[in-house]
């Protein structure tokens, strides 16, 4: 039971036919309302639910940001609950362009948020990796498969816990911290993992894990939205040339063949990730935004 306004709870496993079920009745591509990302990083972005004017609203509260309401559930009586969130918040975030562009331009001001877009693409074009674009791609496969003629690449399952987190451990190891990523960045991943595999089947996650000489090489976790899959988790043993390029390959082209895009989600403004996404040449950006009040 979701408690009305000004009252909230936690979102717990027990919520998610509910809200499984405002997320159908209008469907939505960016990562932030995919309900197993809403889950996994509970314990840092904090989301609690409520209703107002029987909207589903779901408010953030980030250990390292401001908190933020998404975008409500539902249209009704919308002007009278944007306003109520404002007067909570001050902000709505990670808003979808649609939804933006359905409210009045003399009552918000809009913010692009260029660092919280997310990568969009046809899982047919990482799957097939043809064309002049892809050469660089098609390179790093060919020096992984030098390494590793025989590697196997497996569905993911609840049981390659212990195996994703070792790897997990050993790529986090290898990273030097910096401004992008910190300590607090390896724990919210760490927790994330832990909780997808925790709830693997429940979250409908969905993967491959990649095999080579008797050894784990990387691994990749997503979950669905209609006609999409977002990708959570993508790791590859440090230093081992294609892994990354093979990972997105074999899952493409095996685990989410059943899904027509691909969301590979946001880079957070970190150059080195950005230059990676675009290498793979999204079909689209799937922009995001914020508003405040106009006064």
């Amino acid at each position: 039971m979701i408690p009305e306004y000004p009252k909230f709870k936690n979102l717990e496993i027990a919520d998610f036919e509910i809200v499984t079920k405002y997320l159908n009745a209008s469907p939505r591509s960016i990562c932030e309302l995919n309900l197993a990302n809403l889950f996994i990083y509970r314990n840092f972005d904090r989301a609690q639910l409520t209703m107002i004017n029987e909207n589903l609203c779901l408010l953030i509260s980030p250990m390292h940001e401001a908190p933020y309401f998404l975008e409500p559930l539902s249209q009704h009586k919308l002007s009278s609950t944007i306003e109520t969130c404002l007067n909570l918040t001050g902000k709505l975030s990670r808003l979808s362009k649609r939804f933006c562009e359905s409210l009045s331009k003399d009552e918000y001001r809009c913010k692009y948020l260029r660092n919280q877009s997310d990568y969009i693409y046809l899982r047919e074009d990482l799957a097939n990796l043809e064309g002049k674009k892809f050469d660089g791609k098609r390179n790093h496969l060919k020096r992984f498969l030098k390494h590793f003629p025989d590697y196997q690449f497996v569905p993911l399952k609840a049981e390659h816990a212990v195996q994703a987190l070792k790897l997990f451990e050993e790529w986090a190891g290898h990273k030097k911290e910096t401004r992008f990523f910190t300590k607090f960045s390896y724990n919210s991943q760490k927790k994330a993992i832990e909780e997808a595999f925790g709830q693997f089947d429940k979250l409908n996650c969905k993967g491959g894990m990649l095999f080579a000489e008797d050894s784990v090489k990387g691994f990749i976790l997503g979950t669905a939205n209609p006609n999409m899959i977002s990708v959570h988790f993508s790791y590859g043993k440090p230093q081992t040339a294609g892994v990354f390029q093979m990972l997105i390959k074999e899952a493409c082209e095996k685990t989410f063949n059943s899904f027509k895009y691909i969301n590979l989600e946001q880079d957070l403004g970190i150059p080195g990730l950005r230059k990676a996404k675009l290498s793979w040449h999204p079909k689209k950006l799937e922009e995001k935004f914020e508003i405040k009040p106009l006064h």
